[in-house]
């Protein structure tokens, strides 16, 4: 099932049944939110994986199947544009309005990407990612040409971060790199030591950093030194920490939301709920906690 919400009261708006289609659906990346449409992708079974829902009714205003179906990252927007990852880890585009493929950029690799492919990021006119054959791309939004690739020789496991000047990217074997958004090379990288899984979060004079299942951290943004890590948090179930109101949330398999200073990473408070903690968001003064389990919460947090 995929459900609207009302967020103050967590009445159901609108709720869609898939089982009649695909028999059971995932979801693991973030939908794109048009002005109209709500736009999903799932690692169903054939024969549909991707729809776009009317925001106000929950009605399907068309759906994808297949290489055109963004089904392995977040849905990104770009102008008029819905851009993700299919199956193969290709970055593809579709018209938001109807769906309609517009472009389709693929790697060079053979190898598949995991079960969930590192989502794309957009600025402006241009869109970069990484993707399974040890490179990273950065794309012309409009046409789809490529307008660089270098390789930067690993695994890449984390979302790209992309700021106009810097691009963030990180690996599997601990390798973090930064790249010259102009031209892609390489200006500088950081090794972590340990496994990097999700995505980076890019502020103004440091990256927030998750590694995997026991540690979380931030380094300065040239990639010259850690500015500080936590591996006492227990279990982290959550690879897309939150930043919000100067604090780095992030949650634990055991139920725990924490809020981490961003300046210096000492917990600033940690609540205990039922359920694996998943999903993180926000909505004016209201935190969303989404769980594995199916379990979510609305909570109001006062400034």
């Amino acid at each position: 099932m995929y459900y609207a919400y009302d967020i103050e009261t967590g009445a159901i708006r609108w709720s869609y049944d898939f089982n009649p289609e695909v028999g059971h659906a995932t979801f693991h990346g973030d939908p794109l939110l048009t002005e109209d449409f709500v736009i999903t992708g799932s690692e169903s079974l054939e024969p549909v994986q991707m729809w776009a829902f009317e925001q106000a009714t929950g009605r399907v205003a068309w759906s994808r199947r297949g290489v055109r179906a963004l089904t392995r990252s977040d849905v990104v927007g770009a102008g008029k544009l819905a851009v993700g990852r299919n199956d193969r880890g290709d970055l593809v585009a579709l018209d938001a309005g109807t769906g309609e493929p517009v472009w389709h950029v693929a790697h060079q690799g053979e190898r598949y990407p995991p079960d969930v492919a590192e989502s794309p990021a957009v600025l402006g006119s241009r869109i970069v990612f990484s993707a399974p054959d040890g490179a990273v791309y950065q794309v012309d939004a409009g046409s789809g040409n490529v307008l660089w690739r270098v390789d930067i020789g690993c695994d890449a496991s984390t979302s790209v971060a992309f700021d106009g000047d810097d691009i963030y990217v990180g690996c599997r074997d601990g390798g973090l790199f930064r790249l010259r958004a102009a031209d892609g090379e390489v200006v500088s990288t950081l090794a972590l030591g340990r496994g990097l899984e999700g995505r980076l979060a890019l502020l103004e004079d440091r990256l927030i950093v998750p590694g995997g299942r026991n540690w979380i951290g931030a380094v300065d943004r040239a990639l010259s030194h850690v500015l500080w890590e936590r591996t006492d948090l227990g279990r982290l179930s959550v690879v897309q920490p939150l930043v919000w109101r100067d604090a780095v949330l992030t949650g634990t398999g055991d139920g725990d939301v924490l809020a981490l200073d961003v300046a210096d990473g000492q917990t600033l408070w940690l609540s205990s709920l039922e359920g694996s903690i998943r999903g993180l968001g926000y909505s004016r003064d209201v935190l969303l906690i989404g769980t594995i389990e199916g379990k979510i919460y609305a909570v109001r947090v006062p400034e």
